[in-house]
C-alpha cells in the first residue's frame, strides 16, 4: 500500500517497503527550504527507519546545491534512484555525480525503468544492516 502527500512543489509517495518516490512538478527550482519540507515529511513518516529515495524525474526543473545537499545528508537514507525519461543524460549524470560526493559513499544510480529502480532499490534496503 502506498500514501501518497501534496507539498506546493512536489508529490511523495511512501510505499510500505520504505521505499519514497518524490515527483516534482514541472519548472521548480528546489532550493534548501523546499528540501527542508521534504526531509520533515520523511522523518515524520519513517521515523528512525532506513528508506530508500527515487526520484522520478518526469518533469523538469532544478536543485539547488543547498537543496541536494540536504536530501543528501538524510541519516537514514541508504540509497537514491533517479528514473529519468529524455536524453537530457548529461546534466543528470553530471547531477549524479554530484550527489554521489555528497551522499557519503551512499549508492546513487540512475534507471530508465521505473521497476528496475524499485527492484535495485529493495535490494539495497535488504542489505542494509539494522
Amino acid at each position: 500500500s502506498t500514501t501518497e502527500y501534496r507539498l506546493e512543489f512536489c508529490t511523495v509517495i511512501h510505499r510500505d517497503d520504505d521505499i519514497a518516490i518524490i515527483e516534482i512538478d514541472e519548472g521548480v527550482n528546489l532550493d534548501a527550504d523546499m528540501a527542508r519540507e521534504l526531509v520533515e515529511l520523511t522523518e515524520k513518516e519513517l521515523g528512525d527507519r532506513p528508506f530508500a529515495l527515487l526520484s522520478n524525474r518526469v518533469h523538469s526543473y532544478s536543485l539547488s546545491f543547498d537543496a541536494m545537499s540536504a536530501l543528501a545528508n538524510l541519516p537514514n537514507l541508504i540509497a537514491l534512484a533517479i528514473v529519468i525519461y529524455s536524453n537530457k543524460s548529461q546534466l543528470l549524470v553530471e547531477t549524479q555525480n554530484f550527489f554521489i560526493s555528497t551522499m557519503k559513499k551512499r549508492p546513487v544510480k540512475i534507471f530508465t525503468e521505473m521497476e528496475e529502480a524499485i527492484d535495485w532499490l529493495k535490494g539495497e534496503l535488504k542489505n542494509t544492516p539494522v
